[in-house]
């Protein structure tokens, strides 16, 4: 058996709860929490599609990082060590938390408001990526050949279209945990893959450029690459906000 210690919250009370969980072989973190949703507590809320690490819906803090439920192997998790502020280790007090069990810690993601146990308001998230139209303006007479990318650069471009737009990124960013008004991760890389995107543009480029030129934007970035150690899909925004303000410093000079 397993423990699951679950992160609680319902309006502002919020509390941890811990469950027993009949390991199987092969099982994710994911179908832990359907088996104590099935068969042990109901009300038990969180979010998940897709199942396969596509949809990105089942992002959640999971001994304290930042991943996909649906591809994170119990086994991988129940043994790993886990540092507890003092207040958090409060809380653990109060549940049924046996030390003999490996336990796993699991958790909403972060900077984001919570609606209901691990289940997050993306909203916030959404406006941010869609703040920079994450689109390609092309004009109707725009014909075929202008469509096409080299192969060189669509490998470029290849390394951001890969975001699922999990936030797993976002809930492991210093600089949104503390601005709300930062951009973030997952929208700043997507700037760079249109800057690249030969199809763009110019001054639709220079438009994306000038509006990140700013401490919400590439300036407010740690350049501590916690969100390119957590992305699922290998997405390195931290490379693009260097890129980007490499550029910029050019434009200046």
């Amino acid at each position: 058996m397993v423990q699951l210690t679950i992160r609680r919250q319902d309006g502002n009370t919020i509390w941890y709860e811990t469950f027993d969980v009949e390991e199987k072989p092969g099982m994710t973190v994911l179908e832990a929490l359907f088996q104590i949703q099935e068969k042990q507590d109901g009300s038990l809320c969180f979010r998940y599609s897709c199942r396969g690490a596509v949809c990105g819906s089942c992002a959640m803090l999971i001994n304290r990082k930042p991943v996909l439920a649906c591809r994170t192997q119990l086994s991988a998790v129940k043994s790993e060590v886990i540092l507890e502020s003092e207040k958090e280790e409060i809380l653990l007090k109060h549940s049924s938390k046996d030390e003999s069990k490996e336990d796993v810690l699991v958790e909403p993601l972060p900077n984001l408001r919570v609606i209901r146990d691990l289940i997050v308001d993306m909203d916030h998230f959404y406006r941010l990526v869609n703040s920079i139209e994450p689109w390609i303006h092309v004009s109707e007479k725009t014909g075929y050949e202008e469509n096409i990318i080299e192969p060189s650069m669509q490998i470029q471009i290849e390394k951001y279209t890969n975001c699922i737009l999990c936030a797993t990124c976002h809930g492991n960013c210093p600089a949104a945990a503390r601005d709300d008004k930062y951009l973030g991760p997952a929208a700043l890389a997507k700037v760079w893959r249109f800057c690249l995107d030969p199809r763009s543009r110019r001054e639709d480029v220079d438009k994306l450029t000038s509006q990140v030129n700013s401490k919400e934007g590439v300036w407010g970035c740690d350049v501590v690459y916690k969100c390119v150690a957590v992305c699922p899909k290998k997405v390195p925004p931290t490379t693009a906000i260097l890129k980007m303000r490499e550029n910029t410093k050019s434009k200046s000079d």
